[in-house]
């Protein structure tokens, strides 16, 4: 088990469960991580899924893009749990429970 923290940005503080993947997104209706507050956030934005015994961070297509270790995500990429990530103007972490 997993959980998706906000270090800064709009929702501070804020976290979310999950087991296999998560879908981060201004839509509630379409993202599990709701960050309806930061408007640099597209509506199903970004992906994390557990692979094996790692995690994947991968963008989709959103418009201002996700960005790892300041390097655009393009694709898979692997996200080593507890390492920050920015989505619009959130910053967020995974760790494991």
């Amino acid at each position: 088990m997993y959980l998706l923290e906000v270090l800064s940005g709009p929702l501070d503080g804020k976290t979310w469960s999950f087991d296999q993947e998560i879908v981060i997104g201004r839509d509630d209706a379409v993202a599990t991580a709701c960050l309806a507050l930061d408007r640099y956030v597209s509506r199903r934005h970004a992906v994390v899924r557990s692979a094996g015994d790692g995690l994947m961070l991968c963008d989709l297509e959103s418009r201002n893009g996700t960005r790892l270790d300041g390097i655009a995500v393009h694709g898979d990429v692997q996200l080593a749990a507890g390492t920050p990530f920015v989505v619009g103007r959130t910053v967020l972490r995974v760790t494991r429970t």
